[in-house]
């Protein structure tokens, strides 16, 4: 039996073996040691920074040749075969997806083939290759940039890639291909300069496909894929974004993973959202200069005259430090009033101690938690979110969340600054400076360790899941001298499905007690809070926010204070109705802590499930459900 399991998509960073403080955000990030600035700290170390990665404008357009020493394209599963001019088509369509931003002047072509039979890495080529070697397993695709970790002046005659031919001409003013290799005019060019790209995209477990993408989950559309890897090639980051709204399941195309059972969600990854539209034109921005690639031409449009950016820092609200690496993102009400994601960022800066003759990292540090968003005009939400690996891993974005978090402060909740009261207006060529955030002084009460599996895909319509808080727990929770403020129940829901929104019929927080023969009794017609059609998301936790935490954790200490709640119940309803959306047609998932061969916590007994409308709850032996009561301090 097949598990379901999701793709991979993938980013490398390999250093430039030349001579020779940016913002995070949705950039990928090359380390700096320009001026080779000696460590106070380390004899014959050097410091670095970050800075964004990126092609210098006089390399555009990016010249790609298509490697066709695999045609067709091998099928691990037989007949049908790709051919390398069908692939060919859709890779330049993939391209255009990006060449065609308005407010982006980046431009990336395929120019022809090259016949390469043996490894790809610093040649001056831009290859595109489909590969029988398959680096990790779940991985379908990977960019592979090489660029610069320090400002190097290219002198005519340079042999960059050490192959004793030269790869810098002082005849040439913009990047030009002479026998299948790119050669750079002589000049200065910045730190995190690409100087060779190489995709690949693996052949060994997955057959890509043109055509509408289907639900076997051996197929992965081509489209999808190639849109994702290219926006790596011009130096943009993952992202955090798997769900734009509460009606768009929707990912962000540099979301690292894909869904190959869900053909709508490959589907939507061959367009890009608002979020990538917008970092792709903070790096290549147009309009940025009178001449070249990024003057305006016909159908261009000036990035000052649709962008604007938020800008601020981001600090732990009980650790009272910067936090780095974490996610910030602005929230925005579309068309049908729905607020939602437009653009996001991650915050914060962090310093290496660099071995300037091999580039090997030694130390790192933290400078600050400062983050950038671009966005369009309007009015905007800020939201913050850690890297708690839901819904994918931190160090898959880029240098400042790969070891930001080494440095604690990710242990807050994801939420909206001032609850989401606070409206931020922005205006095109204007910054918002100062939009700091701090997270809630909080506590979270929970009965759980990781994450394990979702379910219950056969769950019947109206069934219901639930977790027990005891009384004592709640009181003990409580730091002396303060009230009892409740400030959440928080869900770990998930849709099997990536392009749908896990909606549930009903959330609670309610009262109840668990009887001597194991059940539960619990109140579902009085509760303390409820919401109707409750958002999920996906593999992540869903806040159902409290109207009046400070009421409400007074009226709960009361109870517990007289003898009336023995237990706070935190309850989620399936909804009642059929068919559920999706392809798989399965109900709203819960996330689970319990590996039957090695559970990081003891199964608490503490989750029940209902099937007969809440008559009786019986109680799990096998999962812990992840619910979490959250406390304010």
């Amino acid at each position: 039996m097949r598990a379901r399991i999701k793709i991979v998509l993938g980013c490398l960073l390999l250093w430039g073996a030349l001579p020779g403080a940016a913002q995070g955000g949705g950039n990928m990030l090359a380390v700096d040691i320009t001026g080779r600035v000696p460590s106070s700290e380390v004899p014959g170390l050097v410091v670095g920074g970050i800075t964004p990665l990126r092609w210098d404008s006089r390399c555009l357009p990016v010249q790609y040749r298509v490697n066709n020493t695999l045609d067709p394209i091998p099928n691990p599963f037989g007949p049908p075969v790709l051919t390398l001019a069908q692939a060919t088509a859709v890779l330049k369509q993939s391209l255009d997806v990006w060449n065609d931003i308005p407010t982006s002047f980046i431009d990336m072509r395929i120019i022809g083939t090259t016949g390469n039979p043996g490894d790809i890495g610093l040649d001056m080529t831009n290859e595109v290759s489909f590969h029988t070697s398959l680096i990790d397993p779940g991985t379908v695709a990977i960019s592979s940039s090489f660029h610069l970790i320090e400002d190097t002046l290219f002198v005519d005659g340079d042999d960059l890639d050490g192959d004793g031919l030269p790869d810098v001409s002082g005849d040439i003013s913009v990047c030009t291909e002479v026998d299948g290799r790119i050669k750079f005019p002589a000049g200065l060019y910045k730190a995190g300069t690409i100087i060779d790209n190489n995709v690949f995209f693996f052949t060994d477990v997955y057959h890509f496909t043109v055509g509408p993408p289907d639900t076997d989950p051996d197929t992965v559309d081509l489209m999808a894929v190639a849109v994702h890897e290219f926006g790596h090639s011009h130096g943009i980051a993952h992202s955090l974004t798997n769900q734009l709204s509460a009606t768009d399941g929707r990912a962000a195309v540099m979301f690292p993973i894909l869904d190959p059972f869900d053909p709508q969600a490959e589907l939507n990854q061959r367009t890009l959202t608002a979020e990538e539209i917008a970092w792709s034109s903070f790096s290549y921005p147009e309009g940025s200069a009178r001449d070249g690639p990024a003057a305006l031409g016909p159908g261009d449009v000036a990035f000052d005259h649709v962008y604007g950016k938020i800008t601020g820092t981001l600090r732990h609200g009980i650790l009272k430090q910067d936090i780095v690496g974490a996610n910030v993102f602005a929230v925005a009400k579309d068309r049908k009033g729905v607020d939602t994601v437009v653009s996001s960022g991650f915050s914060g800066t962090v310093l290496f101690l660099v071995d300037p003759e091999t580039g090997t990292l030694e130390f790192v540090d933290t400078v600050n938690g400062k983050y950038v968003v671009p966005v369009p005009r309007g009015n905007y939400k800020m939201g913050v979110e850690p890297l708690d690996e839901s819904p994918a891993f931190g160090s898959a974005f880029n240098l400042v969340t790969e070891f930001g978090p080494w440095f604690g402060g990710h242990d807050f909740n994801e939420e909206f600054a001032g609850r989401g009261l606070r409206t931020i207006k922005v205006e095109p060529g204007k910054t918002v400076r100062g939009i700091d955030i701090t997270t809630s002084r909080s506590t979270n009460i929970d009965y759980f360790g990781t994450i394990d599996s979702i379910g219950f895909t056969g769950a019947p319509p109206g069934s219901y899941y639930a977790m027990g808080v005891p009384a004592a727990q709640i009181l003990a929770a409580l730091e002396p001298g303060h009230d009892l403020v409740i400030e959440s129940a928080d869900f770990m829901t998930a849709p099997l499905d990536s392009s749908v929104v896990a909606v549930f019929a009903e959330a609670l927080l309610t009262t109840g007690r668990i009887n001597p023969d194991g059940t539960a009794s619990v109140d579902l017609t009085a509760p303390l809070e409820r919401v109707t059609n409750f958002v999920g998301q996906d593999v992540d936790f869903a806040r159902l926010m409290f109207r009046d935490p400070v009421r409400l954790g007074d009226r709960v200490r009361r109870g517990i204070n007289r003898g009336h709640i023995e237990y706070l119940f935190l309850v989620l309803r399936v909804p009642t109705t059929t068919p559920f959306p999706g392809t798989s047609g399965t109900p709203p998932l819960i996330g689970l802590d319990g590996d039957p061969d090695e559970n990081d916590m003891p199964i608490f007994g503490l989750s029940f499930y209902s099937n007969d409308n809440g008559v009786i709850f019986r109680q799990r032996t096998d999962f812990n459900f992840m619910f979490r009561l959250v406390l304010s301090n």
